[in-house]
């Protein structure tokens, strides 16, 4: 019976961070290049049970699996949809068929990090740089434009007064799967994992939205809850039996 306690904890666990999980993706459904993540469970590794008795072998009684676990959590990096707003700050990538995502390289208090959304802006200096104020790398460094005529090509060339100023320094990298999550929208990659040149398409005046669809989370998270509720009942009938156990079986009659 405490046996049914554990495997019913677990599951109610795993519920608990999937509910966490769907409600930051609901809370970044309007943030521009945010990635959903994912909540996969697997059961805990088969135990062979068997049947101890003194003075008798071992008697087989047959498998058991100790209750589910969520191990890690995995970062949907499937493309969003764009949305034009003609903004000139404003870029997306789109990424050829069939290859690994691409991402803007921005810089972090001295370290480089990955993102996806292409929300910029223009600093006092006429810097491009995220709404946070980290700025927008390219390949010759900082990507400064000033305030007079400027726009991005489709290769990621930066022109100002008809000039090529700089190039942005799009990466991508063998393994997305690895990136950590840095702070929303931000990634940043292992020691061991080097990003690679990329070459997407750069659309000025457009976002990619969210790779999520906001009524497909809403159906996962009331799953999720009716899923919770049910191991909140199972836990409250077997407490009620060991109660019985403890405080009626055992007794003199």
């Amino acid at each position: 019976m405490l046996r049914g306690l554990y495997l019913t904890a677990t599951g109610m666990v795993a519920q608990q961070m999937r509910q966490e999980v769907i409600s930051n993706n609901l809370a970044n459904a309007s943030t521009a290049g945010f990635k959903a993540e994912i909540v996969p469970q697997r059961s805990f590794r088969e135990l062979l049970l068997t049947r101890m008795e003194a003075g008798a072998p071992d008697t087989p009684v047959g498998f058991f699996t100790p209750g589910v676990l969520v191990d890690e959590l995995v970062i949907d990096f499937s493309p969003g949809p764009l949305e034009e707003t003609g903004r000139a700050t404003d870029l997306a990538l789109v990424d050829p068929p069939g290859s690994t995502p691409a991402f803007f390289a921005v810089l972090v208090e001295g370290e480089v990090r990955y993102t996806r959304n292409g929300s910029f802006t223009l600093g006092s200096a006429g810097e491009l740089q995220t709404h946070d104020g980290y700025l927008v790398l390219g390949e010759d460094g900082p990507i400064v434009v000033g305030r007079e005529s400027w726009h991005v090509d489709g290769r990621g060339g930066v022109w100002a007064d008809g000039t090529l100023v700089n190039r942005l320094l799009l990466v991508t990298f063998d393994e997305p799967h690895r990136l950590e999550r840095q702070e929303g929208v931000l990634f940043a990659a292992p020691p061991d994992l080097f990003p690679q040149a990329a070459a997407p398409e750069v659309k000025q005046g457009f976002l990619e939205k969210a790779n999520l669809n906001a009524v497909n989370e809403i159906v996962n998270m009331l799953a999720a809850l009716r899923a919770y509720e049910a191991g909140q009942k199972v836990i409250q009938v077997q407490n009620e039996l060991l109660g019985k156990c403890v405080n009626e079986i055992g007794s003199l009659r």
